[in-house]
């Protein structure tokens, strides 16, 4: 009898969005009772732990809802010929799949979801101002992010994205720079669309910098 032993697993990051696959082999497990798949982006998406046995307890931070979430499999749930999805617990919306990679691949290519996608799923119609725009805006935004076309000038990648009515704002994690997008009318999509990169216009943020921010907000905090 042939016991599988490599797998794939595949989740999109909570961070920059990419798809990343990474191969998931029983002898990661040799020696060490944990293993864990980062994003080239270095955000931890998955983190297994093997207990006592063939039990094994999986960790994955969640691109739909943003947090951690925990399920427990056996081995041959992981290493098995059959697909196995991780889902959101809040959304109940899929994340991820491990099994075989012929598998894998057809299951990204037929479940894949864009963020406008989700949006419309979740019924945020009656919150756009122009909810056509907002969904095609929301596409190409993803698209580019997916390509690594979307940036700031201090050098990050690493890019939130916050959804209003009537506009997308683009903020950096490492010097807060942002960048407004507005989605009310054709002509803004139009000029998305014409956009190679987007590319905030950041700045390399100083030791001596950072350290006067952080100061200026404790002196903010502190009770008068």
């Amino acid at each position: 009898m042939l016991i599988p032993t490599l797998n794939v697993v595949v989740l999109r990051c909570p961070t920059c969005g990419r798809l990343e696959f990474r191969g998931l082999s029983l002898f990661n497990f040799a020696g060490s009772r944990t293993w864990q798949a980062e994003c080239s982006c270095g955000t931890t998406l998955l983190t297994i732990s093997r207990k006592k046995g063939k039990n094994f307890w999986l960790q994955y931070h969640c691109g739909m809802c943003d947090c951690l979430h925990i399920s427990h499999y056996t081995r041959q749930e992981l290493w098995s010929r059959e697909l196995l999805t991780l889902t959101c617990k809040e959304t109940e919306l899929e994340v991820g799949f491990i099994g075989p990679r012929e598998k894998v691949q057809r299951a990204v290519q037929r479940h894949d979801r864009t963020l406008a996608e989700v949006a419309q799923d979740l019924g945020f119609d009656d919150y756009f101002e122009e909810p056509d725009v907002m969904y095609q805006l929301l596409s190409l935004i993803y698209q580019l992010a997916e390509d690594g076309r979307v940036s700031c000038g201090c050098g990050n990648e690493n890019i939130e994205i916050e959804i209003f009515p009537g506009h997308l704002q683009l903020r950096c994690e490492a010097c807060r720079a942002e960048k407004n997008l507005p989605a009310g009318t054709m002509a803004d999509l139009e000029r998305v669309e014409n956009l190679q990169e987007i590319r905030l216009p950041g700045h390399l943020v100083s030791k001596n910098e950072t350290s006067a921010k952080q100061r200026y907000r404790r002196r903010q905090k502190s009770p008068v």
